[in-house]
C-alpha cells in the first residue's frame, strides 16, 4: 500500500463515511480556486473555509457563514460541488448528544447573520504583517461572522475553546486544524479523484 501524501490525502467515500459524521463534526476545505488560494496564502494556512456538520431529520446539513451571510446547505451537495479536499475533524472529547444539542441550537441562532468581510480582511491583514491577534476578553456573538469565527464560537457556547486565549473573531481555519481538541478523521473529497 502506498503512502498518503500530504498534497493528495487518501480520500473517503462520502456515502461510506455519511452515517459516522456527527452533530458538531468540522469540515476544513483545501480550496483550489484562485479566492482561496489568496485565503490560504494570507492566513497561512492549509485550509480557505470551516463548517459544521448537523443532522437535520434524515438530512446531513453543513452549517457555513459564506459570501451571503450564515446558511445551511446539504453537505452532499457541498462536498460534491467543491474543488478541492473536504476534511472531516471530529472533538477528541467524547461529547454528550445534550452538548451537540446545544452546539446546533447556538449554530441555528446565527443563521442568516451577514458575512463579516472587513473583519475577514482585517484578521488577514493583521496576520501578513504579523501583527498581534486579538485575546479573548470574554465569550461574545458577533454581528456578522466569518466562517472559522462561526465554528469557533460554536464549540465555545458548550465551553471548548479551539484555540485557547484567542478571540473566536480572530480564529483562521488553521487554527481549528491545529486545535488540540481535534482530531483528523479523513478527507472526504479529493481533487485526486477527479477525472
Amino acid at each position: 500500500m502506498r503512502g498518503r501524501s500530504k498534497d493528495h490525502p487518501a480520500a473517503l467515500s462520502y456515502s461510506g463515511m455519511r452515517n459516522a459524521v456527527a452533530s458538531g463534526d468540522i469540515l476544513l476545505y483545501e480550496g483550489e480556486t484562485f479566492f482561496s488560494r489568496v485565503i490560504k496564502k494570507v492566513t497561512r494556512s492549509r485550509f480557505s473555509h470551516a463548517g459544521i456538520a448537523v443532522w437535520w431529520n434524515e438530512r446531513l446539513m453543513v452549517m457555513e457563514a459564506v459570501g451571503r451571510g450564515v446558511v445551511v446547505t446539504p453537505l452532499s451537495a457541498s462536498v460534491g460541488h467543491y474543488n478541492g479536499h473536504v476534511h472531516w475533524y471530529t472533538s477528541k472529547r467524547l461529547l454528550s448528544e445534550e452538548e451537540r444539542k446545544r452546539m446546533i441550537i447556538f449554530a441555528q441562532e446565527e443563521l442568516g447573520k451577514e458575512y463579516a468581510l472587513l473583519k475577514a480582511i482585517w484578521v488577514g491583514i493583521k496576520l501578513l504583517f504579523n501583527w498581534k491577534p486579538e485575546k479573548r476578553d470574554k465569550l461574545k456573538r458577533e454581528q456578522k461572522l466569518f466562517c472559522s469565527a462561526y465554528v469557533a464560537q460554536i464549540y465555545n457556547s458548550i465551553g471548548v475553546d479551539l484555540k485557547p486565549g484567542l478571540s473566536d473573531s480572530s480564529v483562521v481555519p488553521e487554527d481549528i486544524a491545529t486545535s488540540p481538541e481535534l482530531l483528523h478523521r479523513g478527507v472526504l473529497k479529493s481533487l485526486a479523484l477527479k477525472r
